[in-house]
């Protein structure tokens, strides 16, 4: 494992000030909302699909583990990390359709659940899972932690309410589970 040389490989398709090496920076952004305490070697603020599938290569070249992170609000520690954490820059990641014949949304994993809902509220529909944390949680952690809720229970928890999703395998085999083509490739 050569942290060095994978983040010497980084920078070269990851802009410079979305790669946090300082320590102290590292450590203040090595907490989600649990109660564990890993620091990381490296914080990557990841902008596009492209980059992701550069880090994977690169992390699998170099035998170096990685952990993606969407909002950090997680309980369990899971968005925690003591060598690379990936996170989802804010503002990016946030595709959106609403198709209501369907009754159907498709949101990008940088999209925060809350503003997801508001913006389905005028047409009286809401996401499935009700995390406590709904208001500063992403899609992204959603999907990853099959998220529920107080209200939701098992039954609208996140794998029953998804209909399909479209995700990059640490290949970098992009996989989209809406398209027949996709799945049997």
């Amino acid at each position: 494992m050569s942290i060095k040389a994978f983040i010497d490989q980084v920078k070269g398709f990851v802009r410079a000030e979305n790669i946090i090496t300082d320590e102290a920076l590292c450590f203040a952004l090595s907490t989600d909302a649990s109660v564990y305490r890993l620091i990381p070697k490296v914080v990557i603020f990841i902008e596009t699909l492209d980059e992701v599938k550069a880090i994977l290569l690169s992390a699998n070249n170099y035998k170096v583990p990685i952990t993606f992170r969407a909002a950090g609000t997680s309980l369990s520690g899971q968005a925690v990390s003591d060598s690379v954490l990936v996170v989802l820059k804010n503002g990016h990641w946030r595709e959106f359709d609403l198709n209501i014949s369907k009754e159907s949304v498709c949101a990008g994993v940088g999209w925060v659940a809350g503003d997801v809902n508001k913006q389905l509220a005028p047409f009286g529909y809401e996401i499935g899972p009700d995390p406590a944390s709904i208001d500063s949680c992403k899609i992204g952690g959603i999907v990853a932690n099959n998220s529920s809720g107080m209200c939701c229970g098992v039954a609208k928890n996140t794998y029953h309410t998804m209909q399909s999703i479209k995700f990059t395998l640490a290949n970098r085999t992009e996989v989209d589970t809406a398209s027949k083509a996709s799945v049997s490739r």
